[in-house]
Parts: C-alpha cells; structure tokens; sequence
C-alpha cells in the first residue's frame, strides 16, 4: 500500500504548491497510444511556436535567423529548421545573456551542467519546463512499474562529508529512497553502505555503471544478489555492453540505460520491450548529425521544444548515438536510438582500495568550472593522475593552486596530482570525449 499512498501525497503536494507535472505526466502517457504521424505534427506546431518566440524575445536567435534571411515560419520544415547552425556549449557561455528570453517564464533558475563531458555550462531554466521533464522521466519509471514509494536506492556523487537536511531526510524517508555517496569508498565504509543496502531492500539501484560495477565486483555476487533488486537503472555514463552483462550476472537484475543531462533531464530511456532507448518526442527534437561513416555512431543535436526561458535550439550536446531501426515492439510513438556513446569514464583506483568514478571530478572542480573550460583526468599509476586543463577567462596561479588543494584534500595523501594548461584537449580516434582515464588495470571500465 506505500507506492499508492506515497502517490497520493505527492499529488496533494503538487496541486498545493502549484506544479503541473501530474497533468503532464497524465499528458504524455495519452501520447503514448497517438500514430507517429499525429505526434510529428504535434512536435513541429511546438517546434514553430519556439522558433517565433525564440526570434521575438531573445537577441541571439534574431541575430541568427536575420543572418539567415529567414523567418520563424520559414525554418518551421526540416529543410530550413537544418539551416540553423548549431548551438555549442562554448556559444551558451559566452552569450548566455542573449540567449535568455526578455520574456521568460515563472520560477526561472540559474545552472550548471555536471561536467560528464569535461566542460560545464550554465543554462537556464523555469519551473514549466522542470514540471514537463519530471513528468517525462516518471512516464520511463512506469514502464518498468516503478512509481511513487517505489524503494529506490540511489548510489551517486553526493559530497562525500555532506549531511542531509532534516527535511531532505523525512521527504527520502517518506518517498523510500535511500541516497549513499560511492566515491572515496573504501572496504570499511563500503561494508558499511552494504549492511544498510540489505536493511533497506531496494527494489531498483540508479547510479553510474562504472562505479556500480567497481564496487559491485568488490562486494561478490553472493552479496549482490542479498540485496534482492529487481531492476538496475544505469545513467550519466556510457553503458558498455559487458559491464552490463557483469550486473545483471551479479544483482540478478535486468539493466536499463537511460541517457539524461542537466541540459534537457531525460532524453531517452531503454524500452522494457528492448527495441532501444525511446527518444522523450513528448518534450525534445532529437537530430543526428551525419556520421563518419555508414553504420558509425552521429554527432547528437537537441532542441528543447518546452524551455522558452533559455531557447535550447539545435544544441551540440557532445554525445554520439545510432539510430535504431524501429518501430519498437511496445508500440509507442517515440523514435528510437539503439546506443549512446561519447561519455566515457573510467574509474580512479588508489592505492588503499578507495574508489572514485569519473563523474567525481566533475564535482570536485565544479566551482572552477567559469575559469577551466575543459579538462581531463589520466590515471597513469596507481599513485600518480595527470590532471590537463584548458585554460579559461581569470584563471592564473591563484586558480592553479586552489585546483591542486582541491583535488589533494578530496583523494588524500595516497595519490599525487601534476597539473597541466593545455591549448586544447582533442576527442580520442573513436570519437569519444574520454575526460577520465585509468591506464591501470583495475580502473578500466567495460
């Protein structure tokens, strides 16, 4: 009786507090059973209502359309829509100003992205777009018949040393979510995050798959398997095809890939039926760039059809995919992309046995991250990181000492780190914008 009772709650708070996602969410499950042909049409309708907003409010995307000799309604059909250049991370931060709409929407707020490509942006957003993203990820979640109360635990990248406000506490204890920090952990505190995993009983673990994995093949499959989790939800990294087969060996779960950004929330989400991850259509116009070759993943484009604070419109999120033949078996509307690549991590070994995933030094140099416009981590020993870094506006010695402060107090006295100001860091041959890298055997992930 806790999912239905914990639904209902939530839906009291949203109705006194004033979100729309429960509409939504209700919203985009109709969507579900359209034709694709009544979606596509319901998509460029949004797509237009954006592009004429977009050229009446914001200074940016008239300047781009008038360079263009061209008006909303002429770039509303794929053939103009794909003359728009796309819209880099580079371009956000240096005219984020001009890119917010003079005529915004209610509940706006400033953020950044989590660095999982090894550069951040800050972007942002209104409490409408936020209720549309919450109802599109909760519509993935009912797929695989997870709901509100479901007991998720959460193994993430939360400060190490932060403790939960009493409120945050009560709302996880009601909601039955359990949140445990996985880096830096070492075998005590990992036995320990264990006796508490088996007290709870997660039905579904979300985390990263580089970390999960790690700590997972550290624990045994004996130990996994006590946990009694039926579904493993991986996100915020690449999911190789035998780590994946590794998880579902050792939890006995089934494993879905979701593929999310602080940009945009969710963006597609594995499909229980396994015809590939579902394209959020509700919500995003998804574009793949053409390729290197037939049959290579494509440079990703995506535009927001739902945030009119910040319009998003072709957006080169640094990620590449392939398509999927579809349609799949489940018979949804959405389109399909068979494989995500592009945000690959490894993981950081030190010498004593603790663990930190790559998305670690995201947060570690996330308060850098308006003076480092890139960076990437190396492993090259077990003691020893590499960390390169690409220079941005103010940074100088004073940056340069607090970084290596920084990154000396969160991994200890165990590792070294060498820092180097590099003009630029290129993608690996395949592609791949590996911003983390262990050169030593235990670190590799996949």
């Amino acid at each position: 009786m806790w999912p239905p009772l914990v639904g209902a709650i939530d839906r009291v708070a949203a109705l006194a507090t004033g979100r729309r996602y429960p509409s939504y969410f209700r919203r985009f499950r109709r969507m579900e059973g359209w034709t694709r042909e009544r979606l596509e049409a319901w998509r460029w309708r949004r797509l237009r209502a954006l592009l004429e907003h977009a050229y009446e409010t914001t200074p940016f995307w008239r300047e781009q359309f008038d360079r263009l000799g061209a008006k909303p309604a002429d770039l509303a059909a794929p053939a103009g829509f794909r003359s728009i250049p796309p819209l880099d991370k580079a371009t956000i931060n240096a005219r984020r100003d001009d890119l917010t709409s003079r005529r915004p929407g209610r509940g706006v707020r400033e953020r950044s992205t989590g660095g999982s490509t090894g550069h951040n942006v800050w972007f942002r957003l209104d409490r409408e777009t936020q209720d549309r993203r919450r109802a599109a990820g909760r519509l993935t979640e009912e797929w695989d018949g997870v709901r509100p109360g479901t007991r998720i635990a959460f193994l993430w990248g939360a400060a190490l040393d932060a403790e939960p406000s009493v409120a945050s506490r009560v709302a996880d204890l009601l909601s039955n979510r359990l949140f445990l920090s996985v880096y830096g952990v070492g075998e005590e505190r990992l036995a320990e995050h264990w006796r508490r995993l088996e007290r709870f009983r997660p039905e579904v673990i979300t985390s990263y798959p580089s970390i999960l994995h790690h700590l997972a093949r550290r624990m045994g499959r004996e130990a996994c398997r006590r946990l009694g989790v039926r579904l493993i939800y991986s996100s915020a990294e690449v999911l190789q095809d035998p780590v994946r087969a590794d998880l579902e060996d050792l939890f006995g779960a089934a494993v879905r890939d979701r593929y999310a950004s602080r940009e945009f929330g969710m963006i597609a989400a594995e499909c229980p039926e396994g015809g590939g991850l579902h394209v959020m259509d509700m919500r995003l116009y998804l574009e793949l760039e053409p390729g290197p070759a037939p049959g290579e993943p494509s440079p990703i484009l995506v535009t927001d059809l739902d945030n009119r604070t910040m319009p998003m419109i072709r957006y080169r999120i640094d990620d590449l995919a392939l398509p999927a033949p579809g349609p799949c078996a489940c018979g949804r509307p959405f389109g399909l992309l068979s494989r995500i690549e592009g945000r690959a991590l490894d993981v950081v070994v030190t010498p004593d046995g603790r663990a930190f995933g790559g998305t670690f030094f995201t947060l570690q140099l996330r308060p850098f991250d308006r003076t480092i416009e890139r960076f990437q981590v190396v492993q090259d020993r077990p003691d020893h990181l590499v960390v390169r870094v690409v220079p941005g506006p103010g940074y100088g010695p004073a940056v340069r000492q607090r970084v290596l402060d920084t990154l000396a107090g969160a991994l200890g006295r165990t590792v070294s780190v060498e820092l180097l100001e590099v003009p630029e860091i290129p993608p690996s041959p395949s592609g791949k914008h590996r911003f983390v890298i262990s050169q030593v055997g235990g670190g590799r992930s996949g």
